[in-house]
């Protein structure tokens, strides 16, 4: 029931004008989730991402970033706070902060490579969590100036304060990303 509403709320988000950036939508193995981003100037954006996991479980992360780019590579680098509502699917609920940054190097006008980490230490971890992992490497495809595919290999992992790991994602994704 919370993950439409969810998806609703996104959606709105997307569609204002104050928040003008983009929409994403990927697809895992596991997982299907929606991402709303844009920049909050010229040097810093913020991005909402929405994952709702095959068994239940539903992700939500929000995340401050400083951009930045030398020469042709571009990235950031910042935090975000993610919680995990593991529903019927694991006993974990809470979240965590993480540390972490994006690179984008573009290898001509249509291809780029994408790669990601982010890090929650557990002494950021609260209620079941006590460390958050997640890194990614992609390629980028551009359709349009207004729109890229993304395929790519990723994984995202909370560790539990009872000793155990909840993957919620760990496998190939594809990403459809339209710049608004």
């Amino acid at each position: 029931m919370k993950a439409p509403l969810i998806a609703a709320t996104v959606l709105a988000i997307a569609s204002s004008s104050v928040f003008a950036g983009g929409v994403a939508f990927r697809s895992g193995g596991d997982s299907f989730g929606i991402s709303v981003a844009g920049d909050l100037s010229p040097e810093s954006s913020a991005q909402l991402d929405v994952l709702h996991h095959e068994d239940g479980a539903n992700l939500v992360a929000l995340g401050l970033f400083a951009n930045g780019q030398r020469g042709a590579l571009s990235g950031r680098v910042g935090a975000k706070a993610i919680g995990l509502d593991g529903d019927d699917t694991t006993d974990l609920d809470g979240g965590a902060v993480a540390f972490g940054g994006d690179l984008r190097l573009p290898l001509n006008e249509i291809v780029s490579l994408r790669g990601g980490l982010y890090y929650a230490p557990d002494a950021t971890g609260f209620g079941d969590i006590d460390g958050y992992k997640e890194w990614s490497v992609s390629a980028e495809f551009t359709i349009f100036q207004n729109s890229a595919i993304q395929v790519g290999y990723g994984n995202m992992e909370f560790d539990a304060d009872t000793g155990g790991k909840f993957e919620f994602e760990d496998g190939a994704f594809k990403r459809l990303q339209l710049r608004l």
